[in-house]
């Protein structure tokens, strides 16, 4: 534990109202017993500061959340984990954290004092409610262990986190049919007639080194038993555009979120490559191109690791902005609803 040596005034005031006390007591009665008490009050005080310096460098502590993505109504186990690397010396500390979500921009502090005990050991541990999605993170804010009298404290200022993706909770699709599920979407013979070229615009290939690893077909290497890549063409085909208006009411975020994954889900196990948008930080439009669940997967979780507070309709006018005149479905709350718009 790096932490600067600080001294406490409380702790300053009651060690000096407890050392007059004795003293007072000492000087009315004159008994050999209460010196005897009022001259360790006064050794104690050396003493306790040169265990706590002794034993700075062997705190620490670690953040401990869920290792994989939770649905939102659920309990979010919390641990928060202190090491105190004397075998025998105990010491009192006091901790502040915070409990973040970074879509709905929701925080909370908390303040907690502990008994760190010798050796290593779970000091917190609490269950959080997930009330809404998002990126939820735990930040230990400070962290100050006291010496035994309470005037000198060591104060670790660096922040540990934890964090936990909170997300919707995959449901199957019910529905076969992409026409009955998305307003105005064409069917295929439409398609063809309107000259739509749905198309990926990559191609499949075997892998040659110098390939990126992240370009690798994992599916299709399974299958095949040899390492396959996605090359993307330069010929730009045209994609499905699905936009994500948010809005500043968390709970309907929460919808338009479940709704994205449902009809990402659909769309691909369709065939249909898509281009997903939506406002990210700064409210700069941001798209990305998804061909597997798993992209569509880590393009939700960008989403969710930042505000997802945004006014209705402004992604609708960056969208016709940055692309006029194309085609893209707008999610809607409900599964699998929205207007492809033409």
């Amino acid at each position: 534990m790096k932490g600067k040596l600080e001294f406490r005034i409380r702790g300053a005031l009651r060690y000096l109202i407890l050392l007059v006390c004795i003293f007072g007591l000492w000087w009315y009665f004159r008994t050999y017993e209460l010196f005897m008490m009022m001259v360790l009050v006064i050794l104690f005080l050396p003493l306790s500061l040169y265990m706590l310096l002794r034993c700075r460098d062997g705190f620490g502590m670690q953040v401990i959340l869920p290792g994989t993505g939770i649905g939102r109504e659920r309990e979010v186990p919390l641990t928060i984990r202190v090491r105190n690397r004397s075998p025998y010396l105990g010491f009192s500390a006091e901790m502040s954290y915070q409990v973040k979500n970074m879509f709905t921009e929701y925080v909370q502090t908390e303040k907690e004092r502990l008994w760190v005990a010798p050796g290593t050991r779970d000091m917190l541990e609490k269950n959080l409610l997930s009330h809404h999605m998002g990126r939820m993170e735990v930040d230990v804010t400070e962290f100050r262990v006291n010496d035994w009298l309470g005037i000198w404290s060591l104060q670790d200022d660096r922040i540990k986190t934890g964090w936990v993706m909170v997300g919707p909770v995959r449901t199957e699709a019910l529905a076969e049919d992409i026409a009955a599920c998305v307003e105005n979407f064409p069917n295929e013979n439409e398609t063809k007639k309107r000259g739509t070229d749905i198309n990926p615009d990559y191609e499949i290939r075997e892998y040659i080194p110098g390939d990126d690893l992240k370009n690798i077909h994992w599916k299709l290497t399974a299958k095949t038993g040899r390492t396959m890549v996605r090359e993307r063409l330069a010929t730009g085909r045209e994609k499905i555009n699905v936009l994500l208006d948010l809005t500043k009411d968390v709970a309907e975020n929460d919808e338009l979120i479940s709704s994205l994954q449902s009809l990402g889900i659909l769309l691909l196990d369709k065939g249909y490559p898509i281009r997903l948008c939506w406002l990210g930080h700064g409210n700069v439009l941001q798209g990305r191109y998804l061909a597997e669940e798993g992209e569509l997967a880590t393009a939700m979780d960008e989403i969710l690791s930042v505000s997802g507070l945004k006014e209705e309709g402004m992604a609708r006018a960056a969208m016709e902005a940055e692309y006029p005149g194309e085609s893209y479905i707008v999610v809607k709350n409900g599964t699998f609803k929205g207007a492809y718009i033409r």
